[in-house]
């Protein structure tokens, strides 16, 4: 797949941000899509020329009918998704004994923890939902990547916005991520967080931009136990996926 064209990508992360209903500033909408305010004034008056966004009182902008309907509509369904999810997240981090978390893509360049199931056990890794981490991070990162098939050179971009914890170059990012195109989800080896392995598996056929992730201790799983657990967080994007279609199969045991 070719590289997302930056403009058309920064207007829909606009259109999202309005999704609610509420009228933003201008200075409000640049800092909610990660977009400088200058860039962002003139994809505020484009979209306000096609009839997009309308532009009220206190220079507020907000999304204009039919537009607004639509926007309501795509995120009642994606956060309908997420609470449908939620029991699935926490029984799957019971019987797994690792925290299985729900991450969206929200602006351009971010992603957000927007459900998670956590763990039972004595000893936890501590995530908290609401965090936030470059859309380049992590076992998430990766598999988001591999799903969209970015070119080389948004994947290069999303690369450079990374603090990585252990060094790693580019060329090694890349082979990673096409990696989790051949085996269908993405790994982390304490690259992004010393002393944490993650997996994480996108949702198929989901424009949202939805993974899910299971984080464990590193080396607290032998190559088997980890492989088991990707394989089952694979079947459990699917049953997020289908939780509008049927209900999702039984949440396979895995070996702790």
């Amino acid at each position: 797949m070719s590289s997302p064209v930056p403009s058309v990508v920064q207007a829909f992360a606009i259109v999202r941000a309005l999704a609610d209903g509420r009228a933003l500033t201008l200075s409000e909408v640049a800092a909610s899509c990660g977009i400088s305010p200058s860039s962002c004034l003139g994809l505020l008056r484009t979209l306000v020329g096609e009839g997009v966004l309308s532009l009220g009182d206190g220079k507020r902008y907000a999304l204009s009918p039919p537009w607004s309907d639509i926007a309501a509509s795509d995120l009642d369904r994606s956060t309908r998704l997420v609470a449908r999810a939620r029991p699935l997240l926490e029984r799957a981090a019971r019987v797994w004994h690792a925290p299985i978390g729900l991450w969206r893509v929200t602006g351009r360049d971010r992603l957000q923890l927007v459900a998670l199931g956590q763990s039972v056990a004595a000893t936890r890794i501590h995530m908290e939902e609401g965090q936030r981490q470059p859309i380049g991070s992590g076992a998430v990162g990766r598999a988001l990547a591999a799903a969209q098939r970015v070119g080389r050179d948004e994947l290069a971009r999303r690369f450079a916005a990374v603090r990585w914890q252990r060094p790693i170059g580019f060329e090694d990012y890349a082979a990673q991520v096409a990696e989790a195109v051949a085996q269908g989800y993405g790994v982390d080896d304490g690259l992004s967080y010393a002393g944490i392995a993650s997996i994480a598996v996108g949702l198929p056929d989901d424009a949202h931009g939805l993974c899910v992730s299971a984080s464990v201790f590193a080396g607290s799983r032998t190559d088997g136990e980890f492989a088991d657990l990707a394989g089952a967080l694979r079947q459990l994007a699917a049953d997020i996926a289908a939780l509008d279609q049927k209900q999702p199969q039984p949440i396979r045991k895995v070996r702790a």
